[in-house]
């Protein structure tokens, strides 16, 4: 299907179709699977934590930048979801700031402040974030395409992306509950941020011309999600 139908899908038919392609691409990397299997050394661990910080940094402007588009009309439930999001990422909910959580995952990794600044990322990691930060400042729906729907809405039957990570680093780097803080929080949350997308999807895609800036920034953020979980395998030849 191309990008732009002849007509709208109903919200449960484009649903689907988001599915079944985050499904058919979902990333194949030989990194992350030697890493909840404990395949790797404490060089190559620490390597990707510095390199995913840069992707981490600028998730809070972005969500704060896609909040500010949200819709108002014809009431102030989409607002409400995504001003939840942020709120949550933010540490006004539960727990703290996900910002935060990062660094104090990286300090359980030794990792420090001025060790992560002095890291220089991948480009396939700095084009997944680009490409987030640029369509959730672009508009409301490019946003959910790419954040929303992208990044938390979780796939039936697949694992969540989370947990995986965060149950192979307890189980094979002998890492504590409190240096895991940021990726067990996130096992809850990408369920609930993932529901709060659908629901902003079922009032805010229901035309032909919404549908199809979703499905751009959508399908664009999903390939450059999967180039940034794919790049990582340069850390295995390095």
């Amino acid at each position: 299907m191309g990008l732009v139908t002849e007509r709208a899908l109903s919200a449960r038919d484009f649903l689907d179709e988001c599915i079944a392609f985050k499904r058919d691409r979902g990333p194949q990397s030989r990194f992350l699977r030697g890493l909840v299997l404990g395949k790797l050394d404490n060089a190559q661990v620490k390597r990707w934590a510095k390199d995913f910080y840069y992707y981490v940094e600028p998730a809070i402007p972005t969500i704060a930048a896609w909040l500010s588009a949200a819709p108002t009309l014809p009431d102030r439930e989409i607002y409400r979801l995504i001003a939840r999001n942020l709120a949550g990422e933010m540490g006004y909910i539960k727990e703290a700031e996900h910002h935060d959580l990062y660094l104090q995952f990286c300090a359980g990794l030794d990792i420090t402040r001025a060790e992560l600044l002095d890291h220089l990322p991948l480009g396939s990691t700095i084009g997944a974030a680009s490409t987030m930060g640029y369509y959730c400042r672009n508009s409301f729906e490019e946003g959910l395409g790419a954040f929303g729907l992208a990044v938390e809405m979780e796939v039936p039957g697949r694992p969540n992306g989370a947990k995986f990570i965060h149950d192979g680093l307890q189980q094979h780097y002998g890492l504590d509950a409190k240096t895991l803080e940021f990726w067990s929080i996130h096992v809850a949350a990408e369920e609930e941020h993932g529901e709060n997308a659908v629901q902003a999807l079922e009032h805010c895609g229901q035309t032909r011309e919404q549908q199809a800036r979703i499905r751009r920034a959508f399908r664009f953020s999903i390939l450059a999600h999967a180039s940034m979980t794919e790049g990582y395998d340069r850390f295995l030849d390095s």
